[in-house]
C-alpha cells in the first residue's frame, strides 16, 4: 500500500506540473474506449503498479480537465491538495458519517464546517444543514423540507426563472410538483428574474387553487452569473408564507469576499440555501451543502427511527446529520473543506474568488474594445458571455450562430482552452467561467485571441 500510494502521488504531482501544457480537453469515442477496456474481468490479479499505471494512461486521461487553468466550460474547479489528500484519508479511515455513535469526530467537524457557511452567509444560529453529495441532492432536500412546510399540500406550485438550472425543476418534480405546476418565470434585459411576472403567477396560481409551495431565486446562474433580486423576491415569500430557496451553487461562495458580500445581499434571509464547495471553494468533486434557517425543519421531515439504528440512542442528544437529507450512509465530505481551509487560511481563498470576478471584469472590457466580439450578458461574477459578430458585417443571426458553432468547434479541438456554450433568449453564447484559482491574465487573453483569430477564419470561409 505504501509503495501504491507513493507511486500515485507521483503520478499525481506530475499531472499538475504539466497540466498548463496540456490541452484542456482529451477524449475518445466509445468505440475506440471499448476496444481498450472492454474485457471480463480476471480470475488472477495483477501487480497493482501495473494496474495503477493502465488507469493513468488509459482511463484518467480522457476527461475535460477540470482544473486545467484554460478551462472555461461549464462550471470548472481547481481543487487544493489539503482536499485531495483529505478524500483519501476518510477512504483510508472508511468513515460513515451518518450518526454520532458511529463518526462523532467526523460529525463534529461536518457541524464547525456548516457553521463556517452560515457565517458567511449571514444565517443565524438556529440554522443548520449538511453537506451533500452536490446542488441537486441539495435542491431535492431543500424542496423536501418546503413541501413539508406548507403542509403537504395536494395541489403544489414551485417557480423559478427560466435561466434557472435544470436541477431545480428536476427536484420539484421528485418531491410531487407536477411539471405544468413548475413555472418559468421570464427574466429581464441582465438575466434577472422579472419580480412583476412572479407576483402575478403567485397570484393566479391561488386564484386558480394552487399552493404556492416555494420560490427558487439564483445566487450566480450557470448561464450569465446573474443574481436575481433576492430582497425583493424574500418581501413577496414572507407576504405570501411561501418558502425561498435561493440556489448558490455556483455563486454562494462569493460571499466571502467584500464585493461578493454586497452583490449577494438578501441571501440571508432565505429559507435554505444550496451551495456547492466543489465549484468556487475549490475542493474535490464531490462535496454539495444544503443549509437551512431553521434546522428542524429538515429534522421534522427526514429523521425516522428504525429498529436496525436503535443502538443511536446514544447520540440522540446530539445531531444525526442522517436526519436531515436523502442519504443514510454518507462519506466524509467535510473534512477536505476543513484541511484546506486550516491549511491555506481563509484569506487565501478570498483572493482566489476575488481574483476570479477581477479577470471576468477584464475579460467583458476586452470584449467591449475588440472589433469582433461582441458582449452578450455583463460579467456578473465569473461569467462573461459573447460571440462572434464583427463590427460593420450586418450578418443574421442564422448566420453568425453558424460562424460561432465553428468557433467553439476551433477551440474545442485546435487550442488548448476549454470553452462552452449556452444560450440566451434563442443567441447562441460563447462562455467563459473563470473561477480556477491557477488562471492568469495571459490565460484569458489568449483565449478571446484565439475567438477572434477562429471567427475571422471562418468569415472568411
Amino acid at each position: 500500500m505504501l509503495a501504491l500510494a507513493g507511486k500515485a502521488v507521483e503520478l499525481a504531482v506530475a499531472r499538475i506540473e504539466s497540466l498548463p501544457g496540456e490541452n484542456a480537453w482529451d477524449g475518445e469515442f466509445q468505440e475506440g474506449l471499448e476496444r481498450i477496456l472492454l474485457e471480463k474481468p480476471p480470475e488472477e490479479g495483477r501487480p497493482a503498479e501495473e494496474v495503477l499505471q493502465r488507469a493513468v494512461e488509459d482511463i484518467l486521461p480522457m476527461t475535460t480537465r477540470l482544473d486545467h487553468p484554460r478551462c472555461f466550460g461549464f462550471v470548472p474547479s481547481e481543487p487544493t491538495w489539503p482536499g485531495v489528500v483529505a478524500d483519501f484519508l476518510a477512504s483510508a479511515w472508511n468513515v460513515n458519517a451518518c450518526t454520532w455513535l458511529v463518526a462523532s469526530g467526523p460529525s463534529q467537524v461536518e457541524l464547525v464546517v456548516l457553521d463556517w457557511f452560515r457565517r458567511w452567509l449571514g444565517y443565524p444560529e438556529s440554522s443548520g444543514g449538511l453537506l451533500t453529495s452536490g446542488g441537486s441532492a441539495a435542491s431535492i432536500d431543500a424542496f423536501v423540507a418546503a413541501r413539508e412546510a406548507a403542509g403537504n399540500p395536494e395541489r403544489p406550485s414551485v417557480y423559478m426563472s427560466d435561466q434557472s438550472h435544470g436541477a431545480q425543476a428536476r427536484a420539484a418534480m421528485i418531491v410531487g410538483v407536477r411539471q405544468d405546476a413548475i413555472r418559468q418565470i421570464p427574466t429581464d434585459g441582465t438575466f434577472r428574474l422579472d419580480m412583476g411576472a412572479l407576483t402575478r403567477a403567485v397570484a393566479e396560481d391561488r386564484e386558480a387553487g394552487f399552493r404556492p409551495m416555494a420560490v427558487c431565486a439564483n445566487a450566480g446562474t450557470s448561464s450569465t452569473g446573474a443574481i436575481d433580486p433576492l430582497h425583493a423576491m424574500a418581501d413577496l415569500c414572507q407576504a405570501e408564507d411561501t418558502w425561498l430557496h435561493v440556489d448558490a451553487a455556483y455563486g454562494g461562495f462569493a460571499a466571502i469576499t467584500e464585493k461578493g458580500g454586497e452583490l449577494l445581499s438578501g441571501i440571508e434571509r432565505a429559507d435554505s440555501v444550496g451551495l456547492d464547495p466543489h465549484k468556487w471553494l475549490f475542493q474535490p468533486y464531490e462535496v454539495g451543502c444544503l443549509l437551512v434557517k431553521d434546522a428542524r425543519t429538515l429534522e421534522s421531515a427526514f429523521a425516522f427511527r428504525p429498529t436496525v439504528l436503535q443502538d443511536t440512542v446514544w447520540g440522540a442528544n446530539h445531531p444525526n446529520l442522517d436526519d436531515r437529507g436523502l442519504q443514510l450512509s454518507r462519506s466524509f465530505r467535510a473534512l477536505k473543506i476543513w484541511m484546506s481551509i486550516q491549511t491555506f487560511g481563509l484569506s487565501a481563498f478570498r483572493r482566489a474568488v476575488s481574483k476570479g470576478m477581477e479577470l471576468a471584469r477584464r475579460a467583458e472590457e476586452y470584449v467591449q474594445e475588440s472589433r469582433t466580439l461582441e458582449l452578450l450578458a455583463p460579467a456578473s461574477l465569473g461569467i462573461v458571455c459573447m460571440r462572434v459578430n464583427p463590427e460593420g458585417a450586418g450578418l443574421e443571426d442564422d448566420t453568425l450562430e453558424g460562424v460561432n458553432r465553428e468557433v467553439l468547434a476551433r477551440l474545442f479541438w485546435d487550442d488548448r482552452a476549454f470553452v462552452s456554450s449556452t444560450s440566451l433568449r434563442g443567441t447562441f453564447s460563447l462562455r467563459l467561467c473563470i473561477i480556477n484559482h491557477s488562471t492568469g491574465w495571459d490565460d484569458v487573453r489568449e483565449t478571446l485571441e484565439a475567438m477572434e483569430r477562429f471567427g475571422e477564419a471562418a468569415l472568411a470561409a
